[in-house]
């Protein structure tokens, strides 16, 4: 399977256009192979799993812009976070942490897409044989319940870039993707410690969730983005990794 998705995302990767506006970001459709897609969907963990939450309730409510954390839930593969599943989807998704951890190829993939990013913001450090080894990486499945959203921000300051696969089974949800926005004070940055409210951005694009939909963008200090309101209308409660 690994190989079959590599080819895959490689073709997609090459395909696709990198748009520095309102920050660097590219999306693609259709970004897995249907069969593995169509397993993904079927092999949602969390039909049988609550997740984690993020943040617990006491501790959201003292967040910047008081983001419900709690109600965003994971299982984070990164961590190797036990989860109840049938030996033979729990074998799918530890190939397909394999195929994005178990090398380089993934973050050799998205440099060469972007390669003046990591080079003005790393330097001579690309050139060295464990530039990759040196990034912290994770990957996780995500849920969000019903009366999640989170405003306007950019990441944390050590973000590189952030990778959103959108997992909807239906069209029509499209609103509930990721908002890419421009603060309405053209002067506006962020180092990323901060969140902010919605009246002060205008939303220049919103990756939609839709089916096997992909987002990937490059932490600038202007890379704002945020999540509308989530209700209970949307599928899967916004499943995503």
């Amino acid at each position: 399977m690994r190989e079959q998705i590599r080819k895959h995302v490689e073709s997609k990767f090459e395909a696709a256009s990198l748009d520095p506006s309102p920050f660097p970001h590219l999306i693609i459709e259709n970004f897995f192979p249907d069969d593995v897609f169509n397993r993904i969907v079927e092999y949602n963990p969390f039909k049988s799993n609550i997740g984690v939450e993020w943040l617990e309730k006491k501790k959201s409510n003292h967040v910047t812009s008081r983001t419900p954390y709690h109600a965003r839930k994971q299982i984070n593969f990164h961590v190797d976070q036990p989860f109840t599943a049938p030996v033979d989807q729990r074998a799918f998704w530890d190939d397909l942490k394999g195929c994005f951890l178990g090398d380089d190829w993934f973050p050799a993939l998205v440099q060469a897409k972007y390669p003046t990013f990591f080079r003005l913001r790393f330097g001579d450090l690309v050139d060295e044989p464990d530039f990759y080894q040196l990034f912290r990486r994770e990957l996780f499945v995500q849920r969000h319940e019903p009366g999640y959203y989170i405003g306007p921000h950019t990441d944390i300051p050590t973000r590189v870039f952030t990778c959103i696969f959108s997992f909807a089974t239906a069209p029509g949800y499209e609103e509930y993707g990721t908002q890419l926005l421009a603060p309405k004070d053209r002067m506006e940055r962020c180092w990323g410690a901060d969140h902010y409210g919605p009246e002060g951005f205008t939303v220049k694009k919103v990756a939609p969730y839709s089916p096997n939909n992909f987002l990937l963008f490059f932490k600038t200090r202007q890379s704002f983005h945020a999540v509308r309101d989530i209700n209970d209308r949307v599928p899967n409660q916004r499943y995503r990794m």
